[in-house]
């Protein structure tokens, strides 16, 4: 998949009726929230490689975002567990796909 598609992808993502936006609404869709998974372990960047701004926008709120949410969740009756399972994996994901410092 090319960064492109990736972009396009995790703005539908962040959108009205997006994964994203249900989640801020309490709604976890574990479905969605794999096939957003698998739109970030796709991405591939190089260790030379720059960042498109875009990109780097899309995902250095994720992790606080979805922390912000678990107790949302929680209120609208949701799963803490799968939802911090997900939680887990976006960070491991990011770790794995940006590297730590």
């Amino acid at each position: 998949m090319t960064i492109a598609a990736i972009i396009e992808q995790l703005e539908v993502e962040w959108n009205t009726n997006g994964f994203f936006d249900r989640v801020r609404n309490g709604d976890y869709d574990a479905t969605r929230a794999q096939a957003v998974l698998a739109a970030l372990r796709a991405i591939s960047i190089g260790d030379e490689e720059m960042v498109p701004k875009r990109l780097l926008s899309l995902l250095w709120y994720l992790p606080s975002f979805l922390d912000w949410q678990a107790e949302r969740m929680v209120e609208q009756g949701g799963d803490r567990a799968a939802y911090q399972r997900f939680v887990t994996d976006v960070h491991n994901t990011l770790e794995q796909v940006l590297g730590v410092p």
